[in-house]
């Protein structure tokens, strides 16, 4: 997973709707570097909630279960995977992958955003543009993922990323004192 660079980690992001979200977390997060779940109002977000994946982690972000999953998530999988854990999803790489980035988001309590092609068994493959972003129901862990995601048809120019963010990015886009 490659470090961002520069000074700002918003001016990565490349979706207006992923930025949308990152400023809502932004300006619910904490010195702990988390936002608190119960600041979290999905309905806040009606443009994007269909975008929107709220999922409970815990082992260190090894084990995930998907609590909400937005319709356009589930349109894009071909099903509504709420309520189910990443092992009765996946398996192999994609498994492994996708611990290791939780894992990240859980073990640092910062961002991380994507891009690259959405692979789906079944699916055809479309640019995707995701953004995961840490959750704390109690302030001090990190117990809790909400991500964005949202896919085109078309592809970008450039190269498939994974970027995380560091906490003087962070402080760069107005959360001063992270912990």
């Amino acid at each position: 997973m490659e470090t961002a660079k520069g000074p700002s980690f918003r001016n990565l992001i490349g979706h207006p709707g992923l930025l949308d979200l990152y400023d809502y977390w932004l300006a619910r997060l904490q010195a702990s570097g988390s936002m608190l779940r119960v600041d979290l109002e999905p309905l806040d977000l009606p443009q994007i909630l269909p975008n929107l994946i709220l999922s409970d982690v815990s082992d260190g972000g090894r084990a995930i279960r998907y609590r909400l999953v937005g319709t356009a998530i589930a349109t894009a999988h071909g099903f509504d995977y709420t309520g189910k854990t990443v092992e009765e999803l996946t398996s192999g790489s994609t498994l492994d992958f996708t611990r290791d980035l939780y894992g990240h988001i859980v073990g640092a309590a910062l961002p991380v955003y994507s891009e690259g092609q959405f692979r789906w068994a079944g699916k055809e493959y479309r640019w995707t543009h995701r953004l995961h972003l840490p959750l704390s129901r109690q302030g001090d862990v990190v117990d809790m993922v909400l991500a964005g995601q949202f896919f085109s048809e078309t592809r970008p120019e450039g190269t498939e990323n994974l970027i995380a963010a560091t906490r003087a990015q962070i402080a760069h886009d107005g959360k001063p004192a992270l912990g």
